[in-house]
């Protein structure tokens, strides 16, 4: 049997029912608007990672460009790096115009103007190039940084495979401690 209160037709045992209702709706608002913010960090750090592909691209086509306007210095060599630290650049001397009347130094000076610039536009960014079995007519470059470790997990927040980002990786970069991100491109001279 029901209980009526004396100013109205309400039951006991529904007091107090709207204001669980009420919480219980606020706890499921909040959990959607957390995944909400997370999908937009999401999206603003996959956004970045794609400006830094296109830099990544970008740089690629200039080292390109500087290794076929020095052709003999590539073919010595001299243009042949691994992935950068930031001590290696802290080495780069270099020459400036009109001092560069070898092909070596010519070489030596491109590379750390370029050293400079991909570390310059690049999150830890850094390049490799070489010369497969010593050619001189083709050449392999890689453009490395670092990405957003918002980008390094999963839906499920499980950490992703390094093989899964860096397969277009150097070996060098592959054993870095923090997962990278490449870009290859395969040169023709």
């Amino acid at each position: 049997m029901l209980k009526f209160h004396a100013k109205g037709a309400r039951s006991v045992k529904q007091r107090g029912v709207t204001l669980i209702e009420i919480l219980v709706s606020l706890l499921l608002l909040s959990f959607g608007l957390l995944s909400l913010a997370g999908m937009q960090a999401y999206s603003l750090a996959a956004q970045k990672n794609a400006s830094n592909r296109a830099i990544a691209s970008m740089l690629a086509n200039e080292l390109a460009e500087l290794i076929r306007l020095n052709q003999k210095g590539f073919a010595d060599g001299k243009y042949d790096v691994s992935k950068l630290t930031d001590a290696a650049l802290a080495g780069d001397a270099g020459c400036e115009f009109p001092d560069c009347t070898s092909t070596d130094t010519l070489a030596e000076a491109d590379l750390a103007s370029f050293r400079r610039l991909v570390r310059n536009q690049l999150p830890k960014g850094g390049v490799e190039l070489s010369r497969p079995g010593g050619s001189s007519e083709h050449a392999e470059i890689w453009i490395v940084w670092e990405e957003a470790a918002v980008l390094n997990t999963t839906q499920g927040g499980s950490e992703v495979s390094t093989e899964v980002h860096s397969e277009n990786c150097p070996t060098t970069a592959k054993n870095l401690s923090t997962l990278p991100r490449c870009f290859y491109m395969k040169v023709q001279l």
